[in-house]
């Protein structure tokens, strides 16, 4: 509103008496310059030179102090009360214009009557959690509600007038002014996310739906609602991260509530349990492990608000599972978090790391005790030789001579059983058809069980010596034949096969590297092998049966690495057992000796 400067504070009331509705002028000191009769009917006691909010709190009681200053400051443009008021029954909107070039005034206030349910709406608008605003047929914003200010920091000035696209970035104009368009053709727009730029340079994420405003059956303009998702989208881009990090490693990600329920479930180890990312969100931890006591009393450590650390098995696999209590900003727990690490090949690698440690070591100390009982059996074997060619033919010492001779002999063979697990025994390395010496120890075998042989055509020769190689089999063989019942069938099978690191890791006496090997399997139908025992089945001397030293497995092993190669073993109690000796397929052109 402008006002010639020529007006003076007296002329004030004559024209404000003029006005259809209640009207007071404020001076710059924040006073009562002036009021209409219309304004002086409904507040007889106000007068010039009060300070204005007494007398906008008695003209409209329902607005707090607060609201009043903001109007007379100017960072409100109007105020509204449905509540009843002096002379009045229904709701009422105050509205304050700046004056310009005048003296006598600073702002206009003006009482505008609504009809009932009017102000009821723009309250609506007003105090919605929502942006609310209206364009024009050319794009420009005509209306926008109080947190529409708010959070923008614009003013009705800097705002209202100007097009939306202004308050766009420039890489989604092309998108925005489409979708207006569509808006305006009378086409059904699909929620839009666009970007507002605020007036500090903020850019917030708004997810807008649009439609027509019409009025007497013409399109005047455009109204809109817009929904702040800055942070939903953040949120979202937070998960859609996790997500795909989460997928690239063999974790486990999950999220509870305090009731028990997942509310995220990630990670590129579901796969393994059998698990797809999502699929339990909603469901209860507690049903779906209601079979897993440990698992659960697990849980509700941690929803008690302990972070800690635990293990378990899960069918075939071991697992590392880290709980920590999630809270809220207040510290206040509000769920548990879990990420779960598969250590089952770490686990199997500390074992089997272990196991050769163990091996070495009892390697190293038959070893060494072979070594000195040979030098003692030189001894014994030597001068029982001597005293034979002393005695006479008819002796009758000579049958006690000759049984230490034997028993010596006997003693040899068990110390060089000893060597060869150690695997410090001499291997006369040669190029050997391994389908020879397979055959050799088969028809050796005894006739307990029937040995059925299936040995494949064309094989790679491996570089050994036959007869450490023969006695490595017989010792397999002759497991094989012990752990079976009378008559039972024993499959001896050989095959060539490029076999994967992973697959020896729990192999006997150690891994070895990947690569071609040829196999020797040997497969029972027995009793198969407890797992309580399965890693103590290569230990020298340690036997399940009755009769036995226990060293012919422990032979097997040491022949094994020996010739660079290791056993591996399958068995399932009750279903048999399967042996196979993996051995390294000679390069090819190796000369024989070689």
């Amino acid at each position: 509103m402008r006002i010639h400067p020529s007006l003076s504070p007296r002329d004030l009331p004559a024209l404000f008496d003029a006005l259809p509705v209640p009207a007071a002028a404020v001076d710059r000191d924040g006073r009562l310059a002036a009021a209409s009769a219309a304004w002086a009917a409904l507040d007889p006691a106000c007068a010039p030179g009060e300070p204005a909010a007494e007398a906008v709190r008695r003209i409209l009681p329902c607005l707090s102090p607060a609201e009043v200053e903001a109007l007379l400051s100017g960072s409100r443009d109007e105020l509204a009360c449905d509540a009843p008021g002096p002379g009045r029954t229904g709701p009422a909107r105050l509205v304050r214009r700046p004056v310009e070039g005048s003296t006598a005034a600073a702002a206009v206030l003006a009482l505008v009557e609504l009809p009932p349910g009017a102000d009821r709406y723009r309250r609506l608008v007003e105090e919605a959690n929502d942006i609310m605003f209206a364009l024009d047929r050319q794009g420009r914003f005509t209306e926008m509600n109080r947190l529409g200010y708010e959070l923008s920091g614009y003013t009705p000035g800097e705002l209202l007038g100007r097009p939306a696209l202004d308050f766009v970035p420039p890489e989604q104009y092309a998108r925005v002014a489409e979708a207006l368009a569509r808006i305006w053709a009378g086409d059904t727009v699909p929620m839009l996310e666009v970007e507002f730029v605020f007036k500090n340079g903020e850019r917030r994420w708004f997810e807008v739906k649009g439609r027509t405003l019409v009025e007497d059956g013409v399109i005047t303009g455009t109204f809109h609602v817009a929904r702040d998702i800055t942070e939903r989208r953040a949120l979202a881009e937070a998960r859609e991260l996790l997500s795909r990090a989460a997928a690239a490693a063999p974790i486990v990600i999950w999220v509870v509530d305090m009731e028990g329920r997942y509310t995220l479930l990630e990670g590129g180890g579901l796969a393994r349990y059998g698990l797809r990312p999502g699929e339990l969100v909603g469901q209860s931890i507690f049903e779906f492990n209601r079979d897993a006591p440990d698992v659960l009393a697990q849980v509700r450590r941690g929803l008690a608000g302990e972070a800690f650390t635990a293990t378990g098995a899960w069918q075939d696999t071991t697992w590392e599972a880290n709980y920590v209590p999630l809270r809220d900003h207040e510290g206040r727990q509000v769920g548990l978090i879990a990420v779960i690490l598969d250590i089952t090949e770490r686990v199997r690698a500390a074992e089997a790391s272990a196991r050769a440690n163990r091996m070495e070591a009892l390697a190293i100390l038959a070893g060494g005790i072979a070594h000195d009982f040979n030098n003692l059996l030189v001894g014994i074997l030597g001068n029982a030789a001597l005293a034979l060619l002393e005695l006479p033919a008819g002796s009758p010492a000579r049958p006690l001579l000759e049984e230490i001779q034997d028993a010596a002999r006997r003693m040899a063979d068990l110390s060089r059983q000893m060597l060869l697990f150690s695997g410090r025994s001499q291997v006369a390395r040669q190029r050997v058809d391994i389908n020879e010496v397979v055959a050799a120890a088969v028809a050796a075998a005894g006739s307990r069980v029937t040995f059925r042989p299936e040995l494949a055509p064309g094989l790679p020769a491996v570089l050994g010596d036959p007869s450490q190689l023969r006695l490595a089999i017989s010792a397999i063989l002759e497991n094989a034949a012990e752990a079976s019942r009378p008559g039972d069938e024993v499959t001896v099978r050989t095959f060539a096969e490029d076999v994967p690191a992973e697959r020896f890791a729990a192999a006997y006496p150690k891994p070895v590297p990947a690569g071609t090997y040829v196999v020797i399997e040997v497969r029972d139908s027995g009793e198969g092998i407890d797992p309580a025992i399965r890693d103590r089945i290569f230990e020298p001397f340690f036997t399940t049966r009755f009769t036995g030293r226990g060293l012919g497995l422990a032979a097997a092993a040491g022949v094994a690495r020996g010739h660079a190669g290791c056993i591996l073993v399958d068995s399932v109690p009750g279903e048999g057992s399967t042996f196979r000796l993996c051995l390294p397929a000679a390069p090819d052109g190796s000369p024989p000796g070689s």
